[in-house]
């Protein structure tokens, strides 16, 4: 079976994507300590830096640093520690409160369901309590006698927290030498990604500390904010515990949109449990709606969208973080999300983070557009064009949305997907349309400066050391312009005609239907000034560059102007891929063939210039007409 580009390039992606994050998974007792330093020394970074431009060393910028991190830290954890202790000696004391409230929620008769649950409840006490008989009967009392072993005693102190002491002992270690060495790591991380593409792993690295270190500086500040105001409001109201409050508070707000509600919860639980009435649970919801009101308004004038981040981007991220590496990957996931969209952003082949992350996701108004007639939304078709052309010029909505709209559907219709009745459907969009702007008197429609100097600063059209002509004679030689393509090229050279309605200057319209000797003959019976060969790319090129050479060879003498309408085509391509086709000119813009033929119609009496011929040059020159 064979696959192409676009589907082997996904499936690598989703091979390498799976087995990164297997191994994410799998080497997780190491990795997260890892990304917890990283984060911390992105965190810490600043106040170092900052430290070392007031001619500090580095070893006492990071040494001071550490010091007041670890005493902030110990200190917090010393008084959070001792309120946590002491709420937790509270508890049972707040059995009967929670109780008599819930009583008071109870309806005034017991209902059947409320009596079956009392029965199995009361069954379960039976059957414990025979169970804890028999226990007592059998087992018989041991006598622990405790060593004098160093570690056991700390166990024993520190019991369920050595856990995270222990990570936050690697955690400080990591951040230490990480400090000491960024540059250097810095430095190995470019020499191993970055041999090949040096530029870009350089900006990617710059990119993410200078996004993440001011991202997690404005976050902890916002977050130390939020949990300091809970912290003297719960202190104010008279809630058991405030610094434990204001704790939680600041730290589970790294949890994205959870966070909030999860410290909210505690507090708002306690102030049930620890007090008779309802006024206290009112206060602290209060609280926390007020300060998270405030934050809320704060933010957008601190960081804004400055990480780029969609909500529903950083929710799943979120997600996957707590799924991936538990309670510490959800408080990692802002950060760790952010260092994937920089990546997105700015690393080849990481464009899907990228579109998937980014909350500035784009959608030009062509693609829009064709999204709608697509849809066959006749009236939303119809007014986003309308809503262009209020925004714009009718040049604009020809060259940006409905060209580029015709050649991705020809496009589309070429590789099977979308079929015959959708282009037809958008042809017959366009075409009304354009018969509805042919018959406005609303909208005006002006030609560029006069002149030829003039008209080439408007449309970046390069001119020749032709003669200038003057004003257009009443009587012309015909301007001839041939749709290679059939329906779609049409619509175009009716664009460019009603670009040239004010002029008087008008395009006799050729379909290429037939061989390319039947198309020559008639466009030499025509005996035009001017031919212009109209291709819509990316289909029909071969032809449409056979046709314009047989067109050269059969009259030399008569300008040939190739329409390659593409405005956002880059024109040394445009021209390499045009030389065999020997054509005077190439433009990409409808301006720039507006201004071009009004440049070079000659008038019935000025002899038309000769151009410079495939047969008297080794290699025709294409000069590009730029675009408007």
């Amino acid at each position: 079976m064979n696959l192409d580009v676009a589907t082997t390039r996904l499936l690598r992606t989703l091979l390498i994507g799976g087995t990164i994050i297997i191994v994410m998974s799998v080497a997780a007792a190491v990795l997260k300590p890892v990304a917890l330093a990283i984060m911390v020394t992105f965190l810490l970074a600043p106040i170092v830096a900052r430290l070392e431009r007031y001619k500090i060393p580095r070893v006492a910028s990071v040494a001071l640093v550490l010091i007041v991190m670890v005493a902030v830290t110990g200190a917090t954890a010393y008084v959070v520690g001792g309120q946590f202790a002491s709420l937790a000696k509270q508890l049972p004391t707040y059995q009967k409160n929670i109780e008599n409230k819930l009583s008071m929620l109870r309806p005034g008769e017991e209902s059947s369901v409320d009596k079956i649950m009392k029965s199995i409840s009361a069954l379960g006490d039976s059957l414990a309590s025979e169970e804890a008989k028999t226990d007592d009967r059998i087992a018989q009392p041991v006598r622990i006698v405790g060593g004098n072993d160093l570690w056991e005693r700390v166990h024993t102190y520190l019991g369920p927290f050595e856990s995270v002491v222990a990570l936050g002992g690697i955690v400080l270690l990591l951040v230490v030498f990480l400090l000491f060495e960024r540059e250097d790591l810095s430095n190995r991380i470019i020499q191993l990604v970055g041999r090949g593409q040096l530029g870009v792993t350089t900006k990617t690295l710059a990119e993410i500390g200078k996004s993440l270190s001011s991202y997690l500086t404005t976050l902890a500040l916002v977050n130390a904010g939020f949990g300091a105001a809970i912290g003297l409001g719960a202190w104010a109201i008279g809630l058991p515990s405030p610094a434990l409050w204001g704790f939680l508070a600041a730290l589970l707000r790294f949890i994205p949109y959870l966070g909030t509600l999860l410290s909210f919860s505690f507090p708002f639980l306690i102030s049930i449990a620890h007090y008779p009435g309802w006024t206290q649970p009112v206060l602290v919801f209060a609280l926390f709606a007020a300060a998270e009101a405030v934050v809320n308004s704060v933010e957008p004038l601190l960081y804004g969208k400055s990480t780029g981040i969609s909500p529903i981007g950083l929710l799943v991220a979120a997600m996957f973080w707590a799924w991936l590496w538990g309670p510490l990957g959800l408080l990692l996931a802002n950060a760790m999300t952010v260092c994937l969209a920089v990546a997105g952003r700015l690393i080849p082949g990481l464009e899907v983070l990228g579109t998937l992350l980014r909350h500035d996701v784009s959608v030009s108004d062509d693609q829009r557009w064709y999204q709608r007639v697509l849809s066959h939304d006749l009236d939303g078709s119809l007014t986003l064009l309308d809503d262009a052309l209020k925004a714009g010029s009718f040049e604009e909505v020809c060259d940006h949305i409905l060209i580029p709209t015709l050649s991705r559907a020809e496009h589309d219709r070429s590789r099977e997907n979308v079929d015959n009745k959708d282009v037809a459907f958008i042809w017959r969009v366009v075409r009304d349309w354009l018969d509805d702007v042919a018959e406005r008197d609303d909208l005006v429609l002006t030609l560029p400066p006069t002149g030829v100097q003039a008209t080439a600063a408007a449309s970046k059209v390069v001119i020749d050391p032709l003669p200038t002509l003057g004003p257009l004679a009443t009587e012309l030689r015909p301007m001839v312009g041939v749709a290679t393509g059939g329906g779609a090229d049409t619509l175009v050279l009716r664009m460019l005609n009603l670009l040239l309605r004010p002029s008087g200057v008008r395009l006799t319209i050729l379909t290429a239907g037939g061989t390319s000797l039947n198309v020559t003959d008639k466009i030499a019976r025509l005996d035009p000034a001017l031919v212009l060969i109209s291709h819509l790319p990316p289909v029909g090129l071969t032809r449409a560059r056979y046709l314009t050479k047989r067109m050269r060879a059969r009259a030399p003498e008569t300008p040939v102007v190739f329409g390659y309408w593409d405005a956002k085509s880059e024109m040394t391509q445009v021209i390499e891929r045009l030389r065999p086709a020997s054509a005077s000119r190439v433009v990409v813009s409808l301006g720039a063939a507006r201004d071009l033929i009004l440049n070079r119609a000659p008038a019935a009496a000025t002899p038309a210039a000769p151009l410079p011929s495939p047969s008297t040059t080794a290699a025709p020159a294409l000069v590009p007409a730029g675009r408007s």
